[in-house]
């Protein structure tokens, strides 16, 4: 294919999981078309090179929700001048990670299965309408997953519900609003909650496809940045009160509890983790990323939030070694001893229980004083689990008592992607309300030297979104760049 920002995607033979050989039941590189749909096992195919792709998405997911944020800075190591740019504020259309066409893969799958999977019940008895609807619900649930992304990182963009399958289609389509995309990520994503299943037959999938948990802890997420609190509580209440996941017990001063989270991973507390399997030969760079090349480590406003509580286990020695400010969840066997992992096949956690927890806790907060204190009560829940012996109390101000959500959110995701989203979230909330507060926060980390350059910037709304990589604009002329990049000189 020529350059072109949908590619006309193949099915590779690649191995998910030792449990379960459901992606290696398409011969390598058969392409897909309108003759492939013919029973189950080539529609759960498709539908399992979707996860596939989303999880190549991993170093995206991980540079656009840290490198902009408080959380995490560059290392001494290795390093990647695109990355380097975005953490410093000078973006531009030709950096490597504002490429969005991985995440468009992951929607283009879903869509292929959403309008081919249900041909697919009158050719295979053993594909049952239940079936399909099942498969149907994983593919809704990739898709709003991989808009939401979008939509978080660069405002508008195109809006695409139908699977583009070769070159006779047209794919110049034109950026949609912002708010159609939430539309239709809502409606994806509530779509799918009918027909998910709240368990699957084994542990790694129940963690790492889809299920009515990982959907509503997505609409969780998106109802706090539609600022919908009161859905968004729904939404956390029925995670919480699931009787199928929890915060871990039992900790009494041990971190290697709250480190299983992490190693081996699927714990109690993950609900949607991207998997990863060293004897099925899938493996990642978070070693190399965090350990070898020292790309990344923990800022100095984060190690700064952990010496305040200075009993929590989160801490030294299991989210980050003290010495070098490595994230130490990536990189060890276990918590407190030093032992380094043997493979680099840790999951990519993007959702759990204590995200559940703290998006309610947000909602509270948003929903007035009078919920102040049960927004207050959900944090000391959390900082119980983490061992930390003195309870917060109810601030006076909405900002205030967000300031208590978000620290408590830096130590309890520091490195897992969501940090920059937390702060653009609060800034940007009822028409940029605290626009001063998230400005504030993104210099906590920048050099002096910058922090005027940095701090000008912020000041333009349209610069919190990415530019469109300038292959997809000469791919796609209706394409029209982000706002703020398109004036720059």
């Amino acid at each position: 294919m020529k350059k072109i920002y949908i590619f006309l995607l193949t099915i590779v033979t690649v191995s998910f999981s030792s449990c379960n050989d459901w992606l290696e039941l398409q011969p390598e590189n058969n392409q897909v078309s309108d003759e492939y749909w013919a029973n189950k096992e080539e529609v759960e195919a498709v539908l399992g090179a979707g996860y596939v792709r989303l999880r190549e998405c991993m170093e995206q997911m991980l540079v656009w929700g840290e490198m902009r944020g408080n959380g995490l800075t560059m290392g001494f190591g290795t390093i990647d001048v695109n990355i380097y740019r975005i953490n410093q504020w000078d973006i531009g259309p030709g950096n490597e990670f504002v490429k969005w066409d991985k995440f468009y893969q992951v929607i283009n799958y879903a869509n292929m299965v959403i309008k081919y999977g249900p041909t697919v019940v009158d050719k295979d008895p053993s594909f049952s309408e239940n079936v399909m609807q099942s498969y149907l619900s994983e593919a809704y649930f990739l898709r709003g997953l991989a808009y939401f992304y979008l939509v978080r990182n660069f405002r508008d963009v195109p809006l695409i519900t139908a699977p583009y399958m070769d070159d006779s289609q047209s794919f110049e389509v034109e950026k949609s609003p912002a708010n159609e995309v939430y539309q239709q990520i809502k409606s994806d994503l509530e779509g799918a909650l009918e027909f998910s299943k709240e368990i699957a037959p084994t542990v790694w999938e129940t963690k790492g496809r889809s299920t009515k948990w990982a959907i509503q802890a997505a609409l969780a997420d998106v109802y706090l940045w539609t600022e919908e609190y009161d859905k968004c509580i729904a939404a956390c209440d029925a995670v919480i009160n699931s009787g199928q996941l929890g915060l871990l017990q039992g900790m009494m001063n041990n971190n290697n509890n709250w480190y299983t989270i992490f190693n081996p991973g699927n714990s109690n507390e993950g609900i949607f983790e991207l998997q990863f399997e060293f004897d099925k030969n899938q493996t990642n760079s978070l070693v190399s990323w965090f350990g070898t090349n020292n790309r990344y480590v923990i800022s100095e406003n984060t190690a700064q939030l952990f010496q305040e509580e200075e009993e929590d286990i989160r801490g030294k020695g299991a989210s980050y070694t003290e010495e070098d400010s490595r994230v130490w969840k990536y990189l060890g066997a276990e918590a407190g001893t030093g032992i380094p992992r043997t493979y680099s096949d840790q999951n990519w956690i993007i959702y759990r229980i204590a995200d559940i927890y703290l998006m309610k806790a947000e909602a509270l907060v948003m929903n007035g004083p009078n919920s102040y204190d049960e927004a207050v009560e959900i944090l000391n829940v959390i900082r119980d689990r983490a061992q930390i012996s003195a309870p917060v109390s109810s601030a006076s101000t909405e900002l205030e008592m967000l300031q208590m959500v978000m620290d408590e959110r830096a130590r309890e995701f520091v490195g897992e992607g969501k940090n920059w989203y937390d702060l653009l979230r609060v800034g940007s909330r009822n028409n940029y309300q605290y626009k001063d507060y998230l400005i504030t926060q993104v210099l906590l980390t920048a050099p002096a030297s910058s922090a005027p350059i940095i701090r000008s910037k912020l000041l333009d709304e349209n610069s919190h979104y990415l530019p469109i990589h300038i292959n997809e604009l000469s791919a796609n002329r209706l394409l029209v760049q982000n706002p703020y990049y398109d004036n720059l000189n």
